[in-house]
């Protein structure tokens, strides 16, 4: 393997020591000399073929009709697997003459920043797509509170201050928290101090009343709000 001076040093010192191993040469010098069969041109245009994907059909879709969405979150950058998400999106919009939606999932307020949002934006227009409309979720954060506390009235909910590890160890264990059975009151009063996000507000969460008894462990009643008390960056303190 030849280098220029300096150049790929750490690749070449690792291939002169491969060279250096017996079962590396053995194989090496057993094919050395071998011939490899002629490749038919036909079987290589269908390898060709067969390495290109393709999108999957969408049954049901009608043109102008498919709504599609992008959810990036702004606390890190995009990686491969955004782009990718991103851009099957675009396909659909397009191919319909439909709507993309780009929506910043900024639900927590610990992580998200303006600046990842602003680079966010950047690398989506580098990709040359084009949402037809920017969301947040925090655009529906009176909405989605007000479907919660609903889900509370309706006796589908309950307000837990249950220790982490304990409620871990219950939904391990199939075992019902102690707060399944408040009363709808109860569940409103420790939901005020959710909202207020008192210190005993913060101990406690939301979770949906589904089956505990589930080979599912994400049905066992899984968490829908818990309090965070580090400001919005667009909306503050006024949710918890």
């Amino acid at each position: 393997m030849q280098t220029q001076a300096g150049a790929l040093s750490h690749v070449a010192r690792w291939f002169s020591f491969l060279g250096s191993q017996v079962p590396f040469t053995a194989v090496g010098n057993k094919y050395a000399n071998s011939k490899a069969p002629p490749r038919n041109s036909n079987s290589e245009e269908k390898e060709k073929k067969q390495d290109v994907g393709k999108f999957v059909e969408l049954p049901g879709a009608e043109m102008g009709k498919v709504v599609v969405r992008f959810p990036p979150e702004a606390s890190g950058y995009l990686h491969i697997g955004h782009a990718k998400a991103a851009l099957l999106n675009q396909h659909y919009q397009v191919t319909f003459k439909g709507k993309l939606i780009m929506r910043f999932d900024d639900t927590n307020p610990e992580k998200e920043k303006e600046d990842f949002e602003k680079v966010i934006l950047e690398d989506v227009a580098m990709l040359q797509i084009k949402p037809d409309q920017f969301t947040y979720t925090s655009d529906h954060f009176p909405r989605i509170q007000g479907m919660a506390e609903q889900l509370l009235r309706d006796g589908k909910a309950y307000i837990d201050d249950t220790p982490p590890e304990q409620m871990k160890a219950e939904r391990e264990q199939r075992t019902e928290s102690r707060h399944r059975s408040n009363s709808v009151e109860q569940n409103l009063k420790m939901w005020e101090e959710m909202k207020m996000g008192t210190e005993y507000g913060q101990t406690c969460c939301m979770r949906a009343k589904i089956d505990m008894a589930s080979n599912n462990g994400c049905m066992r009643d899984p968490t829908f709000y818990r309090c965070k008390n580090t400001p919005h960056p667009r909306t503050g303190t006024t949710y918890r």
